[in-house]
């Protein structure tokens, strides 16, 4: 088995389990307990997990940005569907907004069939994707580096974009709740993806259904500033019908 692969199915034990011990590890993955516990160590370099005593929890709060590389491994089958659905919205010629979020990073990889796109992204990782899978003209913004988030973020950054207009903002959230609103666990984020929407022609909001009846601490905007939101099953009928009232139209698969 490759680390990279040991690393997927050791995350995904602890996600499930919430915390596990080294040696169940070692048991369900037929390794030593020395590869585990050097496993566990590079894994919370990257902020995919906590080491404990004798073991490894998850990395959890609904007050900071999850590293990017959890939110890599999360929900990519749904994300990916969504990709597959807001696909649909891009046109050739188009000057594209996208957030540093996984879930717009998924959409990279569908954008190769266009001709001429301009995209204006803060994401670090994303605009590397870009470059390596599309021809398209990748404007990056100044701003302080955020290695949690893989992103640029800051006063700096909100005002390069400020300065610029887009056909289409594709943004993701961290929560999105009937009351409150779509929200981000970053004030910094959530500004961003503000001047990111109000810069846009057509706002698009890709969130998959685990986000649904989550409020995090920042307020990003209503439903009534986002066109479409794309999800990857029918939502509860009360957010169709508040989507309705906002002048939003749910997508789903």
């Amino acid at each position: 088995m490759f680390t990279e692969e040991r690393h997927d199915q050791i995350f995904n034990i602890i996600r499930s389990k919430k915390s596990v011990s080294v040696n169940e590890l070692s048991k369900t993955l037929f390794v030593s307990t020395a590869t585990i516990r050097r496993d566990l160590r590079e894994m919370e370099k990257t902020g995919l997990i906590k080491r404990s005593h004798g073991g490894a929890i998850l990395f959890e709060s609904f007050n900071d940005e999850s590293s990017s590389s959890v939110r890599e491994l999360e929900h990519t089958k749904e994300k990916k569907r969504i990709a597959e659905l807001a696909v649909g919205f891009i046109k050739s010629n188009s000057v594209i907004f996208m957030d540093s979020s996984s879930t717009a990073g998924m959409l990279i990889p569908f954008l190769s069939q266009f001709k001429y796109l301009t995209v204006i992204t803060n994401g670090l990782k994303n605009s590397q994707q870009l470059a390596e899978k599309t021809d398209a003209k990748i404007y990056f913004p100044c701003g302080a580096v955020n290695p949690r988030s893989n992103s640029v973020v800051g006063s700096d950054t909100v005002e390069y974009i400020s300065r610029l207009y887009a056909d289409i903002a594709v943004i993701s959230c961290t929560g999105i709740n009937l009351n409150n609103g779509i929200t981000d666990a970053s004030f910094e984020q959530s500004n961003l993806k503000r001047a990111m929407l109000k810069n846009a022609k057509r706002r698009i909001l890709l969130c998959d259904s685990s986000k649904f009846d989550l409020t995090y601490m920042c307020r990003t905007c209503g439903l009534d500033g986002i066109d479409y939101i794309i999800t990857d099953k029918m939502p509860k009928e009360e957010y169709i019908k508040k989507a309705t009232e906002s002048n939003c139209k749910i997508i789903f698969d």
